[in-house]
Protein backbone atom coordinates (compact mmCIF):
# COMPACT_ATOMS: atom_id res chain seq x y z
CA UNK A 1 0.00 0.00 0.00
CA UNK A 2 1.34 3.46 -0.84
CA UNK A 3 0.78 6.72 0.98
CA UNK A 4 -1.02 8.03 -2.09
CA UNK A 5 -4.05 5.99 -1.04
CA UNK A 6 -4.74 8.46 1.72
CA UNK A 7 -5.06 11.41 -0.62
CA UNK A 8 -8.31 9.90 -1.86
CA UNK A 9 -9.42 8.33 1.37
CA UNK A 10 -12.29 10.74 1.91
CA UNK A 11 -13.47 10.95 -1.69
CA UNK A 12 -15.95 8.12 -1.41
CA UNK A 13 -17.01 9.08 2.09
CA UNK A 14 -17.78 12.60 1.06
CA UNK A 15 -20.24 11.39 -1.52
CA UNK A 16 -17.83 12.54 -4.20
CA UNK A 17 -16.38 9.41 -5.72
CA UNK A 18 -14.53 10.42 -8.82
CA UNK A 19 -16.80 8.65 -11.25
CA UNK A 20 -20.05 8.85 -9.30
CA UNK A 21 -19.50 12.47 -8.34
CA UNK A 22 -22.15 13.37 -5.77
CA UNK A 23 -20.15 16.32 -4.54
CA UNK A 24 -19.50 17.43 -8.09
CA UNK A 25 -23.15 17.09 -9.06
CA UNK A 26 -24.82 20.51 -9.15
CA UNK A 27 -28.28 20.77 -7.63
CA UNK A 28 -30.88 20.44 -10.33
CA UNK A 29 -34.62 19.97 -10.68
CA UNK A 30 -35.82 16.84 -8.98
CA UNK A 31 -39.08 15.42 -7.82
CA UNK A 32 -39.93 16.28 -4.22
CA UNK A 33 -39.08 13.49 -1.80
CA UNK A 34 -41.61 13.77 0.95
CA UNK A 35 -40.96 10.21 2.05
CA UNK A 36 -37.24 9.32 1.90
CA UNK A 37 -36.38 5.71 1.15
CA UNK A 38 -36.34 3.55 4.26
CA UNK A 39 -33.03 3.40 6.07
CA UNK A 40 -31.68 0.35 7.84
CA UNK A 41 -31.55 0.74 11.64
CA UNK A 42 -28.11 0.12 13.08
CA UNK A 43 -28.32 0.47 16.82
CA UNK A 44 -29.72 2.62 19.56
CA UNK A 45 -28.16 6.03 20.08
CA UNK A 46 -24.39 5.96 20.44
CA UNK A 47 -24.36 9.16 22.47
CA UNK A 48 -22.53 8.86 25.79
CA UNK A 49 -22.24 11.14 28.79
CA UNK A 50 -19.71 13.84 27.94
CA UNK A 51 -18.18 13.71 31.41
CA UNK A 52 -17.39 10.05 30.88
CA UNK A 53 -16.03 10.93 27.44
CA UNK A 54 -13.74 13.58 28.96
CA UNK A 55 -12.38 11.13 31.50
CA UNK A 56 -11.66 8.54 28.83
CA UNK A 57 -9.93 11.09 26.64
CA UNK A 58 -7.68 12.29 29.47
CA UNK A 59 -5.43 9.25 29.08
CA UNK A 60 -5.07 9.88 25.34
CA UNK A 61 -4.25 13.54 25.97
CA UNK A 62 -1.65 12.72 28.62
CA UNK A 63 0.08 10.29 26.29
CA UNK A 64 0.25 12.83 23.47
CA UNK A 65 0.97 16.00 25.43
CA UNK A 66 4.73 15.47 25.55
CA UNK A 67 5.13 14.25 21.99
CA UNK A 68 2.81 16.37 19.84
CA UNK A 69 4.58 18.89 17.60
CA UNK A 70 3.39 21.12 14.81
CA UNK A 71 4.09 20.89 11.11
CA UNK A 72 3.72 23.42 8.28
CA UNK A 73 0.38 25.15 8.61
CA UNK A 74 -2.15 22.58 7.38
CA UNK A 75 -5.04 24.90 8.14
CA UNK A 76 -3.69 27.61 5.88
CA UNK A 77 -3.15 25.03 3.16
CA UNK A 78 -6.66 23.64 3.55
CA UNK A 79 -8.25 27.07 3.33
CA UNK A 80 -6.30 28.20 0.26
CA UNK A 81 -6.43 25.09 -1.90
CA UNK A 82 -9.06 26.62 -4.16
CA UNK A 83 -6.81 29.60 -4.92
CA UNK A 84 -3.99 27.24 -5.86
CA UNK A 85 -6.36 25.25 -8.04
CA UNK A 86 -7.33 28.35 -10.00
CA UNK A 87 -3.67 28.80 -10.79
CA UNK A 88 -3.57 25.30 -12.26
CA UNK A 89 -2.45 23.34 -9.20
CA UNK A 90 -4.63 20.60 -7.75
CA UNK A 91 -3.60 21.57 -4.24
CA UNK A 92 -1.41 18.54 -3.74
CA UNK A 93 2.08 17.76 -4.89
CA UNK A 94 2.27 14.73 -7.14
CA UNK A 95 5.22 13.55 -5.06
CA UNK A 96 3.65 14.32 -1.72
CA UNK A 97 3.60 11.33 0.59
CA UNK A 98 2.10 12.27 3.95
CA UNK A 99 3.47 10.24 6.80
CA UNK A 100 1.20 7.63 8.29
CA UNK A 101 0.71 7.79 12.05
CA UNK A 102 0.22 5.14 14.70
CA UNK A 103 -2.02 7.40 16.79
CA UNK A 104 -4.76 9.85 15.87
CA UNK A 105 -3.56 13.32 17.03
CA UNK A 106 -5.89 15.15 19.42
CA UNK A 107 -6.85 18.76 18.72
CA UNK A 108 -6.78 19.61 22.42
CA UNK A 109 -3.05 19.00 22.82
CA UNK A 110 -1.87 21.08 19.88
CA UNK A 111 0.86 23.34 21.35
CA UNK A 112 -0.08 26.16 18.98
CA UNK A 113 -3.73 27.19 19.00
CA UNK A 114 -3.58 28.42 15.41
CA UNK A 115 -2.30 25.14 13.97
CA UNK A 116 -3.50 21.59 13.72
CA UNK A 117 -1.52 18.93 15.58
CA UNK A 118 0.98 17.12 13.40
CA UNK A 119 -0.53 14.51 11.12
CA UNK A 120 -3.77 16.23 10.12
CA UNK A 121 -3.76 16.94 6.40
CA UNK A 122 -5.92 19.18 4.19
CA UNK A 123 -8.04 17.40 1.63
CA UNK A 124 -9.82 18.89 -1.35
CA UNK A 125 -12.43 17.25 -3.58
CA UNK A 126 -11.48 18.95 -6.83
CA UNK A 127 -10.35 22.27 -8.19
CA UNK A 128 -13.91 23.42 -8.88
CA UNK A 129 -14.98 23.30 -5.24
CA UNK A 130 -14.90 26.15 -2.78
CA UNK A 131 -13.13 24.84 0.32
CA UNK A 132 -14.83 24.79 3.68
CA UNK A 133 -12.98 27.04 6.14
CA UNK A 134 -11.39 25.29 9.12
CA UNK A 135 -9.73 26.97 12.07
CA UNK A 136 -8.57 26.07 15.56
CA UNK A 137 -10.67 27.68 18.29
CA UNK A 138 -11.18 27.56 22.03
CA UNK A 139 -14.88 26.93 22.65
CA UNK A 140 -16.49 26.07 25.98
CA UNK A 141 -13.04 25.74 27.56
CA UNK A 142 -11.84 23.20 25.01
CA UNK A 143 -9.65 23.45 21.91
CA UNK A 144 -11.53 22.29 18.84
CA UNK A 145 -11.70 22.62 15.06
CA UNK A 146 -14.23 25.19 13.88
CA UNK A 147 -15.76 24.55 10.43
CA UNK A 148 -17.69 27.09 8.36
CA UNK A 149 -19.17 26.03 5.03
CA UNK A 150 -20.81 28.28 2.45
CA UNK A 151 -21.69 26.30 -0.70
CA UNK A 152 -18.39 24.54 -0.07
CA UNK A 153 -16.82 21.14 0.49
CA UNK A 154 -13.42 20.06 1.75
CA UNK A 155 -12.05 18.23 4.74
CA UNK A 156 -9.17 17.25 6.98
CA UNK A 157 -7.80 13.75 7.45
CA UNK A 158 -5.07 11.65 9.05
CA UNK A 159 -3.43 8.74 7.18
CA UNK A 160 -2.84 5.95 9.69
CA UNK A 161 -0.63 2.92 9.87
CA UNK A 162 -2.86 -0.07 9.39
CA UNK A 163 -4.59 -0.95 12.64
CA UNK A 164 -7.40 -3.20 13.79
CA UNK A 165 -10.91 -1.80 13.98
CA UNK A 166 -11.76 -1.07 17.61
CA UNK A 167 -13.71 1.61 19.43
CA UNK A 168 -14.12 5.11 17.99
CA UNK A 169 -14.91 8.05 20.30
CA UNK A 170 -15.47 11.70 19.46
CA UNK A 171 -17.33 14.87 20.34
CA UNK A 172 -18.91 17.46 18.06
CA UNK A 173 -21.44 20.28 17.86
CA UNK A 174 -23.43 22.08 15.16
CA UNK A 175 -25.32 25.36 15.16
CA UNK A 176 -28.08 23.83 13.03
CA UNK A 177 -29.01 21.37 10.31
CA UNK A 178 -29.14 21.68 6.54
CA UNK A 179 -32.89 21.55 6.16
CA UNK A 180 -33.07 20.63 2.49
CA UNK A 181 -30.30 18.01 2.64
CA UNK A 182 -31.04 14.36 1.95
CA UNK A 183 -28.10 11.99 2.25
CA UNK A 184 -29.77 9.34 0.09
CA UNK A 185 -30.22 11.78 -2.82
CA UNK A 186 -27.07 12.83 -4.69
CA UNK A 187 -27.94 16.45 -5.53
CA UNK A 188 -28.79 17.13 -1.87
CA UNK A 189 -26.16 15.00 -0.15
CA UNK A 190 -24.67 17.43 2.41
CA UNK A 191 -24.09 17.38 6.16
CA UNK A 192 -22.90 19.86 8.81
CA UNK A 193 -20.83 17.14 10.48
CA UNK A 194 -19.17 14.04 9.09
CA UNK A 195 -16.60 11.71 10.58
CA UNK A 196 -15.03 9.15 8.24
CA UNK A 197 -13.18 5.91 8.84
CA UNK A 198 -11.54 4.25 5.81
CA UNK A 199 -10.68 0.56 5.63
CA UNK A 200 -8.34 -1.58 3.57
CA UNK A 201 -9.52 -4.81 1.96
CA UNK A 202 -9.32 -7.19 -0.99
CA UNK A 203 -10.63 -5.22 -3.95
CA UNK A 204 -10.18 -8.25 -6.18
CA UNK A 205 -13.09 -9.92 -4.40
CA UNK A 206 -15.50 -7.09 -5.21
CA UNK A 207 -18.05 -7.12 -8.06
CA UNK A 208 -16.68 -6.18 -11.46
CA UNK A 209 -18.41 -2.78 -11.50
CA UNK A 210 -16.63 -1.80 -8.28
CA UNK A 211 -13.28 -3.02 -9.56
CA UNK A 212 -13.74 -0.98 -12.73
CA UNK A 213 -14.59 2.08 -10.67
CA UNK A 214 -11.42 1.68 -8.60
CA UNK A 215 -9.30 1.15 -11.69
CA UNK A 216 -10.74 4.17 -13.49
CA UNK A 217 -10.10 6.31 -10.42
CA UNK A 218 -6.52 5.09 -10.27
CA UNK A 219 -5.93 5.74 -13.97
CA UNK A 220 -7.56 9.16 -13.80
CA UNK A 221 -5.80 10.43 -10.69
CA UNK A 222 -2.88 8.12 -10.02
CA UNK A 223 -4.36 7.46 -6.59
CA UNK A 224 -6.05 4.56 -4.87
CA UNK A 225 -9.49 4.59 -3.30
CA UNK A 226 -10.09 2.94 0.07
CA UNK A 227 -11.74 -0.46 -0.02
CA UNK A 228 -14.66 0.69 2.15
CA UNK A 229 -15.66 3.71 4.22
CA UNK A 230 -17.92 4.17 7.23
CA UNK A 231 -19.26 7.68 7.64
CA UNK A 232 -20.92 8.98 10.80
CA UNK A 233 -23.12 12.01 10.16
CA UNK A 234 -25.46 14.52 11.74
CA UNK A 235 -28.56 14.06 9.63
CA UNK A 236 -31.46 16.34 8.92
CA UNK A 237 -34.22 13.92 7.91
CA UNK A 238 -33.18 10.48 9.12
CA UNK A 239 -33.68 9.11 12.61
CA UNK A 240 -30.73 8.46 14.89
CA UNK A 241 -29.38 4.97 14.30
CA UNK A 242 -30.39 4.86 10.63
CA UNK A 243 -27.94 3.54 8.08
CA UNK A 244 -28.06 5.21 4.67
CA UNK A 245 -26.40 3.94 1.51
CA UNK A 246 -24.34 6.41 -0.42
CA UNK A 247 -26.39 7.32 -3.52
CA UNK A 248 -23.49 6.52 -5.84
CA UNK A 249 -21.53 3.59 -4.43
CA UNK A 250 -22.05 0.58 -2.18
CA UNK A 251 -18.54 1.04 -0.78
CA UNK A 252 -19.65 3.92 1.47
CA UNK A 253 -22.25 3.57 4.22
CA UNK A 254 -23.52 6.46 6.33
CA UNK A 255 -24.72 6.07 9.91
CA UNK A 256 -26.85 8.82 11.45
CA UNK A 257 -25.69 9.33 15.03
CA UNK A 258 -27.37 12.71 15.60
CA UNK A 259 -30.40 14.12 13.82
CA UNK A 260 -32.50 17.25 13.66
CA UNK A 261 -32.40 20.33 15.87
CA UNK A 262 -33.04 18.69 19.25
CA UNK A 263 -29.37 18.80 20.26
CA UNK A 264 -28.20 21.73 18.12
CA UNK A 265 -25.71 23.99 19.91
CA UNK A 266 -24.93 21.18 22.36
CA UNK A 267 -21.78 19.12 22.57
CA UNK A 268 -22.58 15.53 21.66
CA UNK A 269 -20.19 12.76 22.65
CA UNK A 270 -20.25 9.42 20.86
CA UNK A 271 -18.75 5.97 21.11
CA UNK A 272 -18.99 3.41 18.31
CA UNK A 273 -17.78 -0.16 17.87
CA UNK A 274 -16.21 -0.01 14.41
CA UNK A 275 -16.16 -3.76 13.96
CA UNK A 276 -19.87 -4.09 14.80
CA UNK A 277 -20.84 -1.15 12.60
CA UNK A 278 -18.80 -2.48 9.69
CA UNK A 279 -20.40 -5.90 9.93
CA UNK A 280 -23.87 -4.36 9.87
CA UNK A 281 -22.94 -2.08 6.99
CA UNK A 282 -21.08 -4.51 4.73
CA UNK A 283 -21.94 -7.96 6.06
CA UNK A 284 -18.33 -9.01 6.65
CA UNK A 285 -15.53 -8.40 9.12
CA UNK A 286 -13.58 -5.18 8.51
CA UNK A 287 -10.09 -4.89 7.16
CA UNK A 288 -7.52 -2.65 8.79
CA UNK A 289 -8.28 1.01 9.49
CA UNK A 290 -6.13 3.20 7.23
CA UNK A 291 -7.42 6.75 7.73
CA UNK A 292 -9.81 8.98 9.68
CA UNK A 293 -11.19 12.31 8.50
CA UNK A 294 -13.76 15.04 9.08
CA UNK A 295 -15.79 17.13 6.69
CA UNK A 296 -18.47 19.81 6.73
CA UNK A 297 -20.04 20.30 3.30
CA UNK A 298 -22.84 22.36 1.77
CA UNK A 299 -21.82 22.37 -1.89
CA UNK A 300 -24.80 20.43 -3.21
CA UNK A 301 -27.52 22.35 -1.37
CA UNK A 302 -25.75 25.70 -1.82
CA UNK A 303 -26.35 26.45 1.86
CA UNK A 304 -24.36 27.43 4.95
CA UNK A 305 -23.31 25.43 7.99
CA UNK A 306 -21.23 26.02 11.10
CA UNK A 307 -19.90 23.20 13.24
CA UNK A 308 -17.21 22.24 15.73
CA UNK A 309 -15.17 19.04 16.03
CA UNK A 310 -13.62 18.07 19.36
CA UNK A 311 -11.12 15.32 20.04
CA UNK A 312 -11.36 12.02 18.16
CA UNK A 313 -9.77 8.82 19.45
CA UNK A 314 -9.34 5.22 18.34
CA UNK A 315 -8.92 2.38 20.85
Amino acid sequence: MTAKMFRLVLTGAAGALLLAGCASTPPGPSAPQKHPAPAVPVSSSSAIDCQAFTERMAAHAAAQADTTVTEPDALAAANTLAEDDEAGDDGESADASPATLATLPLFSVSPHRDRLPVGWQPWTINRNKIPTTYSMAEVDQRVVVHAKADSSASGLYVPLRERDAGMLRWTWKTSGIIRNADNSHGPREDSPLRLFVAFDGDKGALPLKDQLMYEMARLTTGREMPYATLMYIWGGQRAEGAMVKNPHTDRVRMIVVDSGMKHANEWRCHERDLRADYRKAFGTDPGRVIAVGIMTDTDNTKSKAEAWYGDIALD
